[in-house]
């Protein structure tokens, strides 16, 4: 298929008797809107523009089968529904080019909307309806289909997923693969890329647990551990090594002080550490035939060299590179090989636990993760020799660390922490961490599946990195008031609905909400809201409270951007409880021993 160089953003709505494509047209720079309720001028306008490229929301599972059924002339109402109770086998659909804005990800387009801090607009004419539409009601699908056509849009042209996309054209250019492989799965597109093929139980041929001539540990423990393949079988080994217990086995391995902190530290990330445990010690998937491993081995040291020459080519690589080991797993690849899986995540472990037995008599252990570890010298007059234990270590075994100075690390957990570079620049890691500047990578840090508003995740980054009370943190972020909004969800339940609680009369209000809501703290001594969730099954009615929603809020489904929406929300907006729950995630950093040695600013 050609690609005229056109996009088109589109998107059906359908009732029993009439249908409406809205398309947003994008050529030589210019976008043009089009609302198309007739039949015969959507396929008209799908021919004038056969050779665009059709971008949607989950358009490869509706929206396409939809433009099918009208080209072929079927009734698009009971196709719509054969779609929806998932009755309708989609097979032999007319060839188009397409892109999916879900491919890896999975978020409705509603609460895109609400972390953009947009209407949350949910359509108020039933598709079901058992007649034409009227006018109003024409203007008010119309209304709701630009609506979701510019969220659309906006999702489109995010840089995580623009550049998802632009990745997979120039893997398409540089396989020579047609564009249908714009919507596969990573691990489907490495398989083409590479030539690997499923071998059918590959499960059940077993390999002994290898020894390597390099390998110097000296944990009889952990030796026993991995020769006995007990870490095949799910089990998990505790080893304490400088002065950290640390979890081992086929899930990774682990270990840290808690609650700690530290002003400079020496960061030893192991580099490629999971494509060089596969290459260096024949762990790549038996599904790979010997000139794939070639290949391989070959793409990854071309994209090493194209680092600074082809960042785009590179990453083109990467993708695929990365793939591999994401899919040895999983038994629905070409790359299934769960033997060679396991083996990898262990083997990677020992290596480390070889690097800590060495480093032991000198150095403080902050963290081990599966590809690396975070130390302090316990004499900084050491370093020199701690690095050239790490220099040996890597000349060693072959893997590749370039160590890296890191500062002001405050760490709750292993799994949650954060530091600043060389340059100032902050690093955060962890739940309690992630989302604290999602606002400005909504989709690569994921923020519409955040548990809390981000402003309680700045809260406490800036608390620790930047020293600012969490009030002075809330104060600063008033102008955005997407930092102080909860997503809520129905998820797999039925409905969703607002209870509010007159505190004077005791009296009651329940009022049903759509399917994503946006919410916020409320501040009213008078009353008390609550969202609950409600599920049906045979009869039996089922009620939860929402999770991780603060003990009164109000619903607020409207756009926030506006002064008027700023003003209207701030006038019950409870702004002590962000402080007082920012605080609280900040003692989950301090251990309560050692709360004297923290200086609590205010």
């Amino acid at each position: 298929m050609k690609w005229s160089g056109e996009i088109i953003i589109f998107d059906f709505e359908v009732f029993k008797y009439d249908t409406l494509l809205g398309a947003i047209l994008i050529k030589d720079n210019k976008q043009e809107t089009f609302q198309i309720w007739d039949l015969e001028q959507i396929k008209k306008f799908f021919y004038i523009h056969e050779e665009a490229m059709r971008i949607g929301h989950n358009n490869l599972f509706y929206d396409n089968i939809i433009l099918d059924a009208i080209l072929k002339n079927k009734n698009v109402y009971e196709t719509s529904l054969k779609v929806i109770n998932n009755k309708y086998k989609p097979y032999d659909l007319i060839k188009f080019l397409t892109y999916d804005l879900m491919n890896g990800y999975f978020y409705s387009l509603k609460s895109t909307e609400l972390v953009y801090g947009k209407n949350i607009s949910e359509t108020q004419v039933s598709f079901d309806i058992d007649r034409p539409l009227t006018q109003e009601e024409i203007e008010l699908t119309e209304s709701y289909n630009r609506d979701d056509l510019n969220q659309t849009l906006t999702n489109f042209l995010e840089k995580t997923i623009f550049g998802r996309f632009k990745t997979r054209l120039n893997i398409i250019k540089e396989f020579n693969l047609d564009y249908s492989y714009l919507n596969v799965t990573e691990a489907k597109l490495a398989a083409v890329c590479l030539g690997a093929k499923h071998i059918d139980g590959i499960e059940y041929q077993y390999i002994e647990p290898p020894m390597y001539d390099f390998l110097e540990l000296k944990n009889k423990e952990l030796l026993n551990f991995y020769k006995e393949g007990r870490f095949k079988k799910g089990e998990k080994l505790y080893v304490t090594i400088c002065g950290v217990e640390h979890k081992l086995g086929d899930g990774g391995g682990h270990g840290a002080l808690s609650n700690c902190h530290f002003d400079k530290c020496i960061y030893c990330d192991v580099s490629g550490y999971y494509n060089l445990l596969m290459i260096n010690l024949d762990l790549l998937p038996r599904t790979m035939p010997k000139e794939s491993k070639e290949r391989y081995i070959q793409m990854y040291h071309e994209q090493l060299k194209l680092k600074k020459t082809d960042p785009d080519r590179r990453n083109s690589y990467k993708v695929i590179l990365l793939a591999v080991w994401g899919a040895m797993r999983n038994e629905y690849t070409d790359f299934y090989d769960p033997e060679k899986g396991a083996l990898m995540t262990i083997t990677g472990q020992l290596f480390i636990m070889d690097l800590l037995e060495k480093l032991e008599p000198y150095i403080i252990l902050v963290q081990t993760n599966t590809d690396g570890i975070i130390i302090v010298p316990k004499d900084w007059r050491d370093e020199e020799l701690v690095l050239s234990i790490v220099e040996e270590w890597t000349l060693r075994t072959g893997f590749t660390i370039k160590p890296d100075y890191i500062y002001d690390i405050y760490q709750r957990d292993v799994n949650n922490y954060m530091y600043k570079d060389k340059d100032g620049g902050i690093h955060c890691k962890g739940e309690a961490l992630k989302h604290w500047n999602s606002l400005d990578n909504i989709f690569g840090n994921k923020l519409f599946d955040a548990k809390e508003p981000v402003i309680v995740a700045k809260g406490i980054v800036n608390y620790f990195m930047n020293k600012k009370l969490p009030l002075e943190t809330i104060y600063e972020n008033l102008d955005d008031l997407r930092n102080f909004e909860y997503i809520c969800k129905k998820n797999s339940y039925d409905y969703l609905e607002y209870e509010v609680e007159n505190l004077e009369t005791n009296e009651k209000e329940t009022n049903k909400l759509q399917g994503v809501n946006r919410a916020f703290a409320l501040f009213d001594k008078k009353k008390i809201g609550m969202i609950y969730k409600y599920k049906d099954r045979n009869g039996k009615l089922s009620k939860a409270k929402v999770s991780n929603l603060p003990d009164s809020v109000f619903v607020y489904d409207n756009e926030i951007i506006s002064e008027g929406a700023r003003n209207k929300i701030l006038s019950d907006l409870n702004l002590y409880y962000y402080e007082d729950r920012i605080y609280e995630r900040i003692y989950e950093f301090i251990d309560d021993y050692n709360i004297k040695d923290i200086t609590i600013y205010g």
